[in-house]
């Protein structure tokens, strides 16, 4: 799987030493305990085996993608799907524990790990200076303020990949904690999609009701706002 322009090459104006410099970032959840957010192929290249860890990330997508209402896919990606859209840029997560992460951490990953995102060019060639990220919290640990530490980290890392803008081109209206995050974060409101996506209902309602049978749940239109964000 590729963007509507095909494979997209990250800016040529990347320096590594900066980001080396910066990662990894410390922070606090609301309940005050530590985490730190670090590069993916950081944490890979510690471990004997990284297809647990892999597969792990892609479940989590999966299980947002099965929901139905903040990623755009209808249906879950297998393992070389995953790869090419979510890990086709530089990825990063969020681990339960300071700068030096545990060497056992990858025994519970659920416990451990509490979100994930990329970041990537959003446009080819002369606009490859423009970004998009994708951002997942694991289900078990929201309402700690994850999205925000993984926010900031963003805003962080982008400059240093040589990018010198972002844009996120579909969050959806209905998923008011991404909003008001990226409101919060200071990101610019720069235009809205109509009935950009086909989404299953948020309620819990909805979901207690459809529980066995998932074909059944309903459905809405919904619009999505593209939201933009200038590092110069």
């Amino acid at each position: 799987m590729s963007s509507a322009y095909g494979k997209i090459d990250r800016p040529k104006e990347y320096d590594s030493s900066k980001l080396e410099l910066l990662l990894p970032i410390e922070s606090l959840t609301k309940s005050n305990e530590q985490v730190s957010v670090h590069s993916l192929i950081t944490i890979l290249k510690q471990l004997d085996d990284e297809s647990k860890l892999i597969a792990y990330l892609q479940t989590l997508l999966n299980n947002e993608i099965d929901a139905g209402n903040t990623y755009p896919q209808k249906y879950p990606l297998n393992l070389i799907e995953f790869k090419n859209y979510f890990l086709s840029g530089d990825a990063f997560i969020v681990i339960k524990s300071g700068k030096n992460v545990p060497i056992d951490f990858s025994n519970d990953l659920e416990k451990t790990i509490l979100g994930t995102f990329y970041i990537k060019p959003n446009f080819p060639g002369r606009c490859s200076h423009i970004c998009n990220g994708g951002f997942i919290t694991s289900e078990m640990h929201r309402n700690q303020g994850i999205g925000k530490i993984m926010g900031k980290a963003f805003i962080e890392i982008v400059p240093l990949l040589g990018y010198r803008a972002s844009m996120f081109n579909l969050v959806f209206a209905n998923n008011v904690p991404s909003v008001r995050l990226w409101r919060s974060l200071g990101f610019q409101e720069i235009g809205r999609v109509p009935k950009a996506g086909y989404l299953i209902k948020k309620s819990e309602a909805t979901k207690q009701a459809n529980a066995e049978l998932k074909e059944e749940e309903e459905e809405e239109f919904v619009d999505a706002i593209m939201f933009y964000y200038s590092f110069v």
